[in-house]
């Protein structure tokens, strides 16, 4: 009997040191009390890389920007983490499209694209950084004919990826 209780005795406390509660923190720490979460404890590590998860897809989300404007120069829809993006229309198939924050390091990709989701337009584009020194946060967007030969005023979306 006493044998059997010592097994036992001997079981019960090799599982309760092989709990996470027990385990040892990746810090290094001790582990009940520890002050960092222990990454074998399951459930607190989990959480600790999901937030980091979170945070690096918030970052990324960020990076790429886009707005679709119609021929008016006005903006129907956009994503940019820095703020509304507005538009203006400048000339006939001129426009200068404002991303609230500094672009002039990243690329800039535009089409002639419907800005109510109807039927595909012909034209060209072209797109450039700002061409003033007022803002660095403008981006300077042409529209033309489907021949390129006449400035014409088009709806378009305009893309703008940052490192």
């Amino acid at each position: 009997m006493k044998k059997w209780i010592s097994i036992t005795s001997g079981l019960l406390l090799a599982a309760a040191f092989c709990t996470p509660a027990m385990a040892k923190g990746k810090g290094g720490g001790k582990g009940v009390g520890d002050e960092k979460e222990s990454q074998a404890g399951g459930l607190p590590g989990l959480e600790d890389r999901v937030e980091a998860d979170e945070a690096l897809i918030l970052e990324l989300q960020g990076q790429n920007n886009f707005a679709v404007v119609n021929s008016a120069g006005t903006v129907v829809r956009f994503n940019s983490n820095a703020g509304p993006v507005t538009a203006t229309h400048l000339a006939t198939g001129q426009y200068e499209v404002n991303f609230s924050k500094d672009v002039s390091g990243c690329a800039y990709q535009a089409t002639i694209g419907d800005s109510a989701n109807a039927v595909p337009l012909q034209g060209q584009i072209s797109v450039s950084g700002d061409v003033d020194t007022d803002n660095t946060g403008d981006v300077y967007v042409q529209t033309f004919d489907n021949t390129g030969a006449v400035a014409t005023d088009m709806p378009f979306h305009l893309t703008v990826t940052c490192p």
